[in-house]
């Protein structure tokens, strides 16, 4: 501890006070033709006569940029990617402080985009020091994907076939849309990223040692999807169609309309989508007396499963320009899904001490509905100083998921017999709701001659509320509840958090540092729940947590830089985990919650690199992770179930690797690619039994993307997963491949694309677990090999080809070749 605050504090004490005599020279970079702002921009700046490099930055988001210049002649330089560079020759007297050139308006290079219209690819990654951020509409492989398979496709990111997403191996990744905690994520964030569409998706960025200004919840970091929210002037829109095997059918409409003060949006989807799955299971249980081992009973199972869902989306919203730096937005949300789903279970049981075997099939017809609703309102004001803003922002949705089902289990003497020993009958019933309040402002102050001053808060109240309940038909008939599977089961958290930080930039040196304090309550209420030895609650006791981090930058060059970071986050125990829920699909083998969980904390400490090229990039990162109170899933047996519940280990140290590169190899070949290595240390006690587990693991990607002729372009995507150790159990390792085709048709408004998704049928889940007196295998996969056909047609959104000379003018806006004296 006292080394982070000797660190936070040497960080603090080169911030660099003292005024200068500078001048501030600043503008915003627009496209001519839509005059959308070009974030990433490059501007360069030139002394003259001798025409040497001074200093140079990227624009922001808004085409928003600022430099610091001493008085003198200057030529400066704005660049992007496909657009004809525009230059600019200045004199600054020092007779102003504050230069304001207006708007820069760089010009589609037409000649140029035909002749590297793939070299543009590249930029389907853009990578820096502190996130990476993946352009999803540059990605053929994600036109008919939905949100979870869109997320398979990303740098660091790894989804297993239950849908559960981990960053560098860590399951703690905490979710945002739109830079928030969304209703669209739902209370089971795999279901709820399903739902959302690929198509409505802009961007995602992922975020491994994220700053103060965002929440400490996450112990691997943060994944931010952006939805698309279009900004051009006039009426644009977009239409998708899609369709399927397994059945899969629907369909978006997206419109947009800037007029003057006002940017409208609206959207709409449809998505019904068959999934077809399954796996199975080995369990042995046994006896060991002296070097004997005695087998009482062993099972193999198998599971088929289908599963139907239907989803509807609507989106609404505007932003309303106050001002030229006063923006109000508003935004409305409304989902409803539904689900429907058929496992059936078979059991093969054999009893080697008695001879004897039996066979069970379990059938469950289950269904669910989940509407969900968000309002959103923001207020984002920009001052006159360049960098000084004032963010606010009101959210508040509510979410609702009721499901049930109808199990018949019946059992055989064999796997060829039809007569039927015993049947059972079974329903379950379950209620949630959830409603989450949030409010945060964010206040940036730039002071000195490159300092900034950060500071902001926000609050989180969340209450979810669930009922559950199963129930059994006796002899008469009559449906009645078996008390250890029915609860009402009440959770309320609450954040409230506190940040500041302070930044400067030395030239070629920049830094950050800055402390988090989050109060935190988490209030549990249990109800109708049979004793089982795991009945403790959280009393709702505050407690707080105080979450440092500091970035430090070093620029070698323009296109070579290092970053060496530290921050530490927080892992809470989330509703599902906490929740007393029992799955009851498969009544042998039963996944739970864990009231009694405590938080994770997590230090982390990054030391990356980058260097760009013109046509590619490499990033090369190495980490340090320490964690304590770490969740791992415990397995027990009792009376021939198995139950699987997460429970708090101990520590764990990982270190690793991680490398991440792109490159336009021709004009006709782009590969990209990511591999992350890294070694595990974990030890810790459950049930008073001390385990200690030392493993390797690899994740990676490699993405190759053909463009032939001017014909379609083909994309093929590998991913592998390496094998790893639990403290109880091993992973196995899988790999897959998919396939993507896609073709400019109607005169390049539309994108016909086909898709192939796990194209040998390679990808499962798979692994062993075991505990006292008992083995177990299982592998599964959730979707089996799938194919589908995108189309995508694109109202008023071509660039209409235009003269290629610079600006032509107007009292605002910037370009000309002319010498400016200020």
């Amino acid at each position: 501890m006292k080394f982070r605050f000797l660190v936070l504090l040497a960080l603090l004490c080169l911030t660099h006070h003292a005024m200068s005599a500078s001048i501030t020279v600043k503008g915003r970079v627009l496209n001519k033709n839509t005059h959308e702002p070009m974030e990433y921009a490059t501007v360069s700046v030139f002394s003259l006569p001798d025409s040497t490099l001074v200093t140079g930055v990227i624009t922001e988001p808004t085409g928003h940029f600022a430099l610091q210049l001493e008085k003198g002649r200057y030529v400066l330089q704005f660049q992007y990617m496909g657009f004809i560079p525009l230059s600019k020759n200045i004199t600054l007297t020092g007779e102003k402080s504050n230069v304001d050139l207006g708007r820069i308006l760089l010009a589609p290079d037409e000649a140029l985009l035909e002749e590297v219209e793939v070299v543009a690819e590249v930029s389907t990654y853009e990578m820096t020091l502190d996130k990476r951020v993946f352009n999803v509409g540059k990605d053929v492989g994600n036109t008919a994907g939905n949100a979870i398979e869109v997320l398979e496709n990303i740098p660091a990111v790894a989804v297993d076939v239950e849908g559960n997403v981990s960053l560098r191996g860590d399951e703690g990744v905490r979710i945002l849309i739109d830079g928030k905690e969304s209703g669209l994520s739902g209370m089971s964030t795999q279901d709820a990223l399903r739902t959302l569409q690929g198509d409505m998706i802009e961007r995602v960025e992922v975020i491994t040692n994220p700053s103060v200004r965002y929440d400490a919840e996450g112990s691997a970091g943060i994944i931010n999807i952006i939805l698309k929210k279009d900004k051009r002037q006039g009426f644009n829109g977009a239409v998708n169609l899609r369709t399927g095997y397994p059945w899969l059918y629907g369909g978006s409409l997206s419109l947009s309309y800037r007029l003057k003060r006002w940017n409208l949006f609206a959207s709409y989807g449809f998505n019904s989508r068959s999934n077809v799955g399954g796996g199975i299971n080995q369990t042995k249980r046994f006896e060991v007396i002296g070097n004997d081992t005695i087998y009482h009973q062993i099972t193999d199972q198998t599971t088929e499963r289908t599963m139907r869902r239907m989803g509807h989306h609507v989106r609404l919203g505007a932003d309303y320009y106050i001002t030229d730096n006063d923006i109000l937005s508003a935004a409305f949300v409304f989902r409803y899904g539904t689900n429907r789903t058929h496992p059936v279970v078979s059991y093969y049981d054999e009893y080697p001490q008695l001879g004897t075997s039996s066979y069970d099939v379990r059938e469950e017809h289950w269904h669910e509905t989940d509407p969900m609703y968000e309002i959103t309102l923001d207020y984002d004001k920009k001052f006159e100083r360049e960098g000084r803003s004032l963010k606010a922002n009101v959210r508040f949705f509510q979410n609702a998921e009721d499901s049930g089902s109808d199990i018949n289990e019946m059992i055989y003497p064999n796997d060829h017999s039809n007569e039927v020993l015993s049947a059972l009958y079974q329903q379950t019933k379950q209620d949630q709701g959830m409603k989450n309040l949030q409010a945060s402002i964010d206040y940036v102050h730039p002071f000195a001659l490159k300092a900034q001053w950060e500071i902001g808060g926000k609050y989180t109240n969340r209450f979810i509320n669930s009922l559950s309940a199963v129930l059994e038909k006796d002899s008469t008939g009559q449906f009645l509840p078996l008390p250890d599977y029915c609860y009402d089961f009440e959770y309320n958290e609450q954040v409230a958090a506190l940040y500041t930080s302070l930044g400067n930039d030395w030239g070629r040196w920049s830094g950050q540092v800055g402390v988090r304090a989050e109060m935190t309550s988490i209030y549990t209420n249990l109800k109708g729940y049979a004793h089982d030895g795991n009945d403790s609650i959280n009393d709702g006791k505050p407690y707080i947590g105080i979450f440092p981090s500091a970035h430090l930058n070093y620029s070698v060059t323009e296109n070579d830089q290092f970053q060496v970071s530290y921050t530490r986050r927080i892992r809470r125990p989330g509703f599902w985990m906490m929740s007393p829920f029992r799955s009851y699909n498969d009544n042998r083998n039963i996944r739970m919650g864990n009231p009694s969980l405590r938080p994770t904390y997590m230090d982390s400490y990054e030391l990356g690199y980058i260097h760009m090229w013109d046509r590619s990039s490499f990033n090369f990162t190495t980490y340090y992770r320490h964690g304590t109170d770490m969740i791992r899933h415990y397995t027990y047996e009792l009376d021939g179930v198995y139950y699987s519940m997460p429970v708090n280990f101990g520590k764990a140290d990982d270190f690793g690797v991680e490398i991440v590169a792109q490159g336009q190899m021709t004009q006709w070949l782009n590969l990209n690619g990511n591999v992350n290595f890294f070694r595990s240390h974990s030890q810790g006690y459950i049930e008073d039994q001390f385990y200690e587990t030392h493993t390797w693991m690899l994740f990676g990607r490699m993405v190759s993307k053909f463009k032939i002729q001017n014909w379609f372009d083909f994309q093929l995507t590998a991913h592998v997963m390496g094998p790893h150790l639990e403290p109880l159990g091993k992973h196995d390792g899988e790999w897959w491949i998919d396939m993507a085709v896609s073709k400019e048709v109607l005169h390049g408004n539309g994108t016909l694309t086909f898709n192939v998704r796990d194209v040998f049928g390679t990808r499962g889940r798979g692994g062993e677990s075991w505990g006292d007196n008992f083995w177990q295998y299982s592998n599964s996969t959730w979707n089996r090999t799938s194919f589908s056909l995108n189309f995508n047609y694109r109202i008023n959104q071509q660039m209409a080809k235009r003269d290629r000379r610079g600006d032509e003018g107007g009292d605002d806006d910037a370009g000309s070749g002319e010498e400016e004296m200020y």
